[in-house]
């Protein structure tokens, strides 16, 4: 079924009338890197997938309706470089199991990074979809973002919804965008925004963030709220920044969770700071430390630190070498790169990947 669908989705969008009448742009990213790592007794050594960036496919679309009006859309989905798995999953049309009969994906991915159409002016975009909440972009972060990176790393394993992660990809919502002289608003409202959630009723999610940026400096805030049949709430802010010094980067972030996972008196928050270093005209070394705090559950959370380079070999293509440690506390195990055993409390998680990134 997704094959099919994605096979008549590209057939529709580049048939002569549909250029005839907009601006349709296929882009995308792969990324991918060989990796060796461990989590307490688990030890890994493969392919692994999006390490800067995720892997994905996409189409862009525009069409001019006039006085500076314009029709966009966005239909984009990602995939597993190593194995051609789509991902994130949703829905419940197909399943995908390992070689013991664990489900791991269920669901038809078609387009489930991204699905959207919308209108765009001066006044910035409004749009209708799957969507990017704020939180997506909250990337104060030395490794941008990247899957090695402790922000990432740790906002993902805490079950934050300010994350560059699938928990920041909400169903069903209504979003707008706008630029203006260095000033970006986003602002997101999601209708049954938890796919797996019985019980559909108050579940909704809503979510707002200011982010500006003037030469080196750039600061941001942003503020979540997911609901879920009646639950705690789960609410969300950060706050973070960055100042390019010219020969240093410094680059930081503090965001705080209550009602964790909709529970009451569930809290948990995560910082991190780092440092993005020039090495002549193409390369950067990017060095990150950052910790995890549950403020509920003795001895839990996580300490993570990263340290990379990338390489620009030319506008769209990147090389890099990444290493991440994260050093999970007594009651914890779930936090790092390489995923550990339910045994694994504690223990550590570590993995170095050397990989090239090709945006088209």
């Amino acid at each position: 079924m997704q094959k099919k669908l994605i096979a008549l989705a590209v057939a529709g969008l580049v048939s002569a009338p549909a250029f005839a009448q907009s601006n349709v742009t296929i882009y995308g990213v792969a990324d991918a890197a060989v990796g060796f790592g461990e989590h307490g007794k688990n030890d890994y050594a493969g392919v692994v997938n999006g390490v800067l960036s995720g892997s994905r496919i996409g189409f862009r679309g525009t069409e001019e309706l006039g006085n500076g009006l314009k029709a966009v859309f966005v239909l984009e989905q990602g995939f597993d470089i190593g194995n051609g798995v789509a991902s994130p999953a949703v829905g419940s049309d197909e399943k995908v199991t390992d070689t013991a009969g664990k489900t791991l994906v269920d669901g038809d991915s078609v387009f489930s990074r991204q699905a959207y159409v919308g209108l765009s002016g001066s006044f910035g975009t409004v749009s209708v979809g799957r969507q990017y909440a704020p939180g997506y972009f909250f990337n104060y972060d030395s490794t941008a973002g990247a899957s090695v990176g402790p922000q990432s790393l740790l906002s993902n394993g805490a079950g934050m919804s300010i994350t560059p992660n699938s928990a920041a990809r909400w169903d069903n919502s209504v979003a707008y965008t706008g630029s203006f002289s260095g000033l970006t608003a986003r602002a997101i409202y999601s209708m049954k925004a938890i796919e797996t959630d019985p019980n559909p009723n108050d579940d909704d999610a809503y979510g707002l963030s200011l982010d500006y940026a003037n030469g080196p400096l750039a600061v941001g805030a942003v503020y979540q709220v997911m609901q879920k049949g009646g639950a705690e709430d789960q609410e969300e802010w950060g706050l973070g920044g960055s100042y390019n010094f010219g020969i240093v980067k410094l680059v930081g972030s503090y965001q705080q969770a209550d009602g964790l996972g909709f529970a009451k008196n569930t809290e948990a928050d995560v910082w991190q700071i780092g440092l993005v270093v020039p090495v002549g005209a193409a390369g950067n070394v990017h060095v990150a430390y950052g910790e995890a705090d549950f403020d509920n559950v003795k001895d839990s959370g996580a300490e993570s630190w990263s340290i990379a380079y990338t390489h620009a070999l030319s506008k769209r293509t990147t090389a890099y070498a990444a290493y991440n440690n994260t050093e999970n506390e007594k009651a914890t195990g779930k936090f790092g790169a390489v995923a550990g055993a339910a045994t694994d409390l504690g223990e550590d998680s570590s993995i170095f990947a050397v990989g090239v990134r090709h945006t088209f």
